[in-house]
């Protein structure tokens, strides 16, 4: 090549704009865990079965696919139980929400329907955000029951490690359709702790005029999440609810139907 060519060669070189290829950065795992009915029951750390059986089932009216399904019936020992404890990883390890987590936020969102509840008769728990290893001296359920007592009322019951206990917010029992709820909450064993409740995407208004409500969330050793039905001993007949979407995340938009 001659010199001119050489020149014209490295000049045009130059002209030409360097392009890289920069690999995007790492995505953050902002969910924590999902209840994915194609994995079955091990999604979850437990099932408590007193009596009752927990399985997955198709939508009984057919808008969602695959959810998990719980069938609830009456037996003469007490309180009556069908529910789900805890979550699993894909990995089959327990996740679980401890005191290593003071300080995070965290929000589980999934959607719900329910048949054969009576909301008019007796108490029935269908969500439970429930303290296990709890300290001595402090309740041993709470800090947040979905729960209706009779009153025809879905009620959001809190409570207080001194025992107290109170219902921040309630609308009409839901049977027979889906919806979708969502509890973001800090993990806290102190008054900066809160909770925040969003119903088929509306932000609610809890009973302290505000759409967070402050107060501890953590007494003991580990927090579970509870779904299914648990109910007094005074109830009878056949119950089912259905879990469909049901995520845990570190923001709002993670777990979000």
């Amino acid at each position: 090549m001659s010199p001119i060519s050489r020149r014209t060669a490295l000049g045009a070189l130059a002209a030409t704009p360097l392009l890289l290829t920069v690999p995007p950065a790492a995505a953050v795992r902002s969910v924590l865990w999902t209840g994915d009915p194609a994995r079955g029951t091990k999604v979850f750390d437990g099932l408590e079965t007193d009596p009752g059986t927990i399985g997955v089932a198709a939508d009984p009216q057919g808008k969602y696919g695959q959810c998990f399904r719980y069938d609830i019936t009456d037996w003469a020992n007490g309180k009556e139980r069908c529910e789900t404890r805890g979550l699993r990883k894909p990995d089959g390890s327990v996740l679980r929400i401890d005191n290593s987590m003071l300080g995070q936020t965290q929000y589980i969102g999934w959607r719900s329907l329910w048949q054969g509840i009576n909301p008019n008769d007796k108490w029935v728990s269908v969500y439970q955000l429930h303290i296990s290893g709890y300290e001595a001296g402090k309740p041993q359920s709470g800090p947040y029951v979905l729960r209706t007592v009779g009153d025809g009322k879905l009620n959001f019951q809190l409570t207080n490690p001194n025992g107290s206990s109170k219902h921040i917010w309630s609308m009409n029992f839901p049977l027979n359709s889906w919806n979708s709820f969502v509890i973001g909450y800090k993990i806290s064993k102190g008054n900066d702790g809160w909770t925040e409740f969003w119903v088929n995407g509306k932000q609610q208004t809890f009973s302290n005029g505000q759409t967070r409500y402050p107060g501890p969330t953590i007494w003991g050793d580990h927090l579970n999440h509870k779904w299914g039905i648990y109910r007094s001993g005074g109830n009878s007949g056949k119950a089912s609810a259905f879990l469909n979407g049901a995520k845990l995340g570190t923001t709002y938009a993670d777990v979000a139907l």
